[in-house]
């Protein structure tokens, strides 16, 4: 939509010299009159009519591509043609009017949208905070113009990454967050309407989703630390009725300073707030940020209230429970880590260093949080971003979406432009998205191919990255090419099979040709046919050339062997996900399950004795405490140990099998997803050499429970007693 079709005669504003500027406008009403308002603030705002928050939503509206900027101050400069799209809110505000006089007010920030502080992406920013909004209700509309009085505020910083400064002493006399009575208030200054698109919101806003009480760790005479139990996001919430106090809060993920490049520490200045306060019985809180961290300090007068954890409302629709505590631990992990990396409907890699949609980390997460969390909406927008940030003329994915510079690799990121539509179809069967999709997945493909050289991708943009795998637990071993061809290999395939879905086959006809070419030529540049390994078997390259279709039953045996032996994980992002599914795949459960469960020191174990809550950037524990990547492995617990699979070519669990894999290592396991057409639960028990499973699916889907050679269909729930290993 355009600005008039979503805005009519409404007006884009600003405060001049203002990063975190204040608005209100007053207006007549009749209490109980029809009212809604289409509002957007950029980049974050807060809402208020009549001295109530309008909505819960925090962190409105989602991040995107906004708008046109100079992509050459990029660290990695792009030549990209993108499109571009603006979220606005839409509320019914009804019960927020009373009769007579009411009061409208608004609270900017930057947000995404003017991110100027952090520079190690390049300059990112869009423009400077303008707020657009229309209240239509029956007695007549109200709309933004330099009739709506603006002010500078009491922010006198703000950003997502080093937190925000208020100074309540600057506080417009008599004003709150209502804006009654606020001297100081100035016309508000017309700008013209940013050049985007323009849209209502319907992915799920952050939310203050629950609370913590903190305890507090030490006393250190001045501040105070306090340890909050896990690593989430959000912020402490403080009080004070002290007037002219400065309130200093810092956040961190570690703080054992005989490790230094373990997790996010405390910085001075970094993710970090500053309350002068003005004595009233307010709580003290950031309004245009979050924090990624286990522990704050604050000064050691100054008692925190709570900790609010924030996040995008994507509620858990799944659990898990096992006597494997190893495994046990990794679903929770996981769930913990990606809601902790869903904010501003993007799946982001960390809360707190770069807080950056990356493709690649999004791509191998997408159908694991999909299959767990209720988020399909989420991702529904999620993909938008990426088809936003897809170049119109060679069709090259950008390693963020929405596009904030960062560097990755062609496939393992720009990927994402065909995982992400394939497995949202998988999971939701929305058939419409995936055609809508198809012509954008054609051209990256092309992309890809116009970054080849016999069959081979050797590169991505000039002077760029391109990355192979990711996070492997010694230096980088796998060419970039190999990686980003065997990707590339699995992304054509999916691509036919989105055709013949789609029933557009006529336009994939030349893939076939390119499978033969890459797939010969990844043999020839990377095959050992005497040992049966790519690239000396190691980190994962067999299993990755194996998820792609090349290989046979000998180099199957060689890759178990390798796996056995070593007992560990070895791998990347990609191989470790690649390498659990192929493993359960060709019915090698023990060997996936042992390298899922085990305590070497490259292992889901070892983050977990070692009080990590949250999964890992690095293996070893280097950088980010709070990375959701490896985590992708996590749907296979379902998918495979507790049996719930779709069969080839289903889509939206209408139909599925239910066939648990029995391991060595854990005798009772219980769990259940929610899908589109209703819950699915499967509980068993291992006694000797029988097993007891209880499996219910909702009356919609189409079960079948399938053990040995016995192919049985129910609905509801149902017991079955199988004898192990036949």
């Amino acid at each position: 939509m355009t600005h008039e079709q979503i805005f009519k005669n409404a007006k884009w504003i600003e405060c001049s010299g203002s990063d975190a500027p204040l608005f209100r406008k007053s207006f007549n009403a009749v209490k109980g009159e029809k009212a809604e308002i289409v509002i957007c603030g950029l980049g974050f705002f807060k809402l208020f009519i009549n001295g109530r928050k309008v909505s819960d939503d925090l962190l409105v509206p989602n991040a995107t591509c906004y708008s046109e900027r100079d992509l050459h101050k990029l660290e990695f400069p792009l030549d990209d043609e993108f499109s571009f799209r603006i979220y606005a809110m839409k509320y019914d505000v009804t019960d927020y009017l009373c009769e007579g006089e009411n009061t409208l007010a608004v609270m900017l920030g930057n947000g995404y949208y003017n991110q100027v502080v952090r520079m190690a992406e390049g300059e990112v920013a869009f423009g400077t905070p303008k707020l657009c909004f229309i209240l239509e209700k029956e007695s007549g509309n109200i709309i933004s113009d330099e009739k709506t009085l603006s002010h500078k505020g009491f922010v006198t910083f703000n950003n997502l990454y080093y937190g925000e400064k208020h100074d309540f002493t600057l506080y417009p006399q008599g004003f709150k967050e209502n804006g009654f009575d606020g001297e100081g208030f100035e016309e508000s200054t017309v700008i013209p309407s940013p050049e985007s698109e323009f849209f209502i919101q319907f992915s799920p806003a952050d939310k203050v989703i629950r609370t913590i009480k903190p305890v507090l760790l030490k006393d250190e005479g001045e501040t105070k630390l306090y340890d909050i139990g896990e690593n989430t996001v959000g912020y402490a919430v403080f009080k004070c009725n002290e007037k002219g106090k400065t309130i200093k809060v810092s956040y961190a993920e570690e703080i054992y300073d005989e490790r230094p490049w373990h997790g996010m520490k405390f910085e001075e200045g970094y993710q970090e707030e500053q309350f002068i306060t003005d004595g009233t019985d307010r709580e003290y809180i950031p309004h245009f940020t979050w924090h990624g961290f286990r522990y704050f300090r604050v000064n050691a007068d100054v008692e925190p209230l709570r900790v609010d954890v924030v996040h995008s409302d994507c509620p858990v629709t799944s659990s898990f429970e096992s006597d494997n505590e190893n495994l046990k631990w990794l679903y929770d992990a996981y769930i913990r880590t990606q809601l902790a990396n869903m904010h501003c409907g993007v799946p982001s890699d960390c809360p707190h260093r770069e807080r950056l949609g990356y493709t690649g980390d999004g791509m191998l997460c997408a159908e694991t949080a999909m299959m767990l969390l209720d988020s399909r909406e989420f991702y529904r927008k999620w993909l938008y971003d990426i088809a936003d940030s897809q170049c119109k003329k060679t069709g090259h994915v950008p390693h963020t979406a929405p596009l904030m510079g960062g560097g990755g690799g062609p496939a393992g990121w720009g990927g994402a432009m065909i995982e992400v539509p394939y497995k949202f179809y998988k999971m939701y069967g929305d058939k419409a998205m995936l055609e809508e999709f198809f012509p954008k997945m054609l051209h990256f493909l092309d992309y890809l191919e116009s970054r080849s050289e016999n069959g081979l991708v050797w590169r991505e943009e000039d002077n760029g990255w391109c990355l192979g795998d990711w996070c492997s637990p010694a230096p980088m071993g796998l060419p970039e090419a190999f990686v980003n061809t065997a990707l590339y290999i699995r992304f054509m395939n999916q691509t036919v099979e989105a055709a013949e879905i789609l029933g557009r086959e006529s336009e994939v006809t030349h893939l076939p040709e390119r499978i033969a070419k890459s797939s010969h030529s990844l043999k020839i540049a990377y095959y050992n046919p005497w040992n049966h390994h790519y690239c000396g078997n190691t980190q994962g390259a067999t299993a990755l050339a194996l998820s792609a279709g090349l290989g046979n039953d000998t180099d199957n045996q060689s890759l178990v062997a390798k796996y056995k032996h070593l007992g560990m994980f070895d791998t990347g992002i990609f191989a470790t996900e690649a390498l659990i599914g192929y493993l359960f795949e060709i019915d090698e459960n023990q060997l996936a399950f042992d390298l899922l469960s085990n305590d070497n020191e490259v292992s889901f174990a070892y983050m977990k004795k070692n009080g990590a809550t949250t999964l890992w950037e690095n293996w070893s524990g280097r950088d980010s405490r709070n990375h959701p990547m490896f985590g992708a492995v996590t749907k296979y617990i379902f998918m495979y140990l507790l049996g719930i699979r779709q069969p080839k070519g289903g889509t939206a669990y209408k139909e599925i099998i239910i066939s648990p894999r029995f391991v060595d290592g854990m005798n009772e396991a219980k769990g259940h997803i929610t899908t589109e057409n209703g819950i699915i639960r499967v509980e068993y028990k291992k006694s000797g050499s029988e097993a007891v499973i209880k499996a219910f699916a909702d009356e919609k889907i189409n079960a079948i429970f399938e053990y040995g050679n016995e192919k049985i269909p129910f609905s509801g729930e149902r017991e079955f007693k199988v004898k192990i290993g036949e």
